[in-house]
């Protein structure tokens, strides 16, 4: 193994670390937590296609986000990286995750996602500068999920209105 490889493989090593870190504010929602891992010019593309360009308006998002789809129900996520590039000061970093969403139901969602992030060396410490994070908008079990409670709920609204109407009618007409 060459000398950059094992100097690649220490830096691999701290990211992993912030890695873990995050995986452990998402399930204790304390996203606060990773604030101290941002570049002072942070910015972040989350799933809603919604742009961020700091930290506190992620986190706002976050946490409303959190509020409207997990309630008092628990969120956790397992980041499956790629192999690390670096360059000079920077690292960019990239893979899926696999998530588990138990909303305040009680119903379990199982979905992966796939992210991008890019480190910025400062001081010798690795900060997020720019990440990305997307879904796929097709199999989306959330979504589908939502999809076949509307369809039921209308079916069963479109169902009665037309057993009432029958009704009145057959109530109305002349014998």
């Amino acid at each position: 193994m060459t000398e950059e490889q094992n100097g690649h493989n220490a830096e691999r090593d701290k990211l992993r670390e912030l890695q873990a870190i995050f995986e452990k504010a998402v399930k204790n929602n304390t996203i606060e937590d990773i604030r101290p891992f941002t570049h002072p010019d942070f910015s972040f593309v989350s799933f809603t296609d919604k742009s961020f360009s700091d930290f506190d308006s992620f986190k706002q998002q976050w946490d409303l986000t959190r509020k409207n789809m997990v309630g008092n129900g628990s969120f956790t996520t397992q980041l499956n990286p790629s192999p690390t590039l670096f360059t000079d000061d920077t690292a960019i970093a990239s893979g899926n995750a696999k998530n588990t969403l138990i909303d305040s139901n009680g119903q379990q969602y199982d979905f992966t996602n796939n992210w991008t992030v890019i480190f910025k060396r400062v001081n010798n410490e690795w900060k997020v500068l720019r990440a990305h994070n997307s879904l796929d908008p097709f199999n989306n079990p959330m979504l589908i999920s939502g999809i076949k409670r509307n369809i039921l709920k209308y079916c069963l609204f479109a169902f009665f209105s037309g057993a009432i109407l029958c009704s009145a009618a057959i109530y109305l007409m002349p014998m």
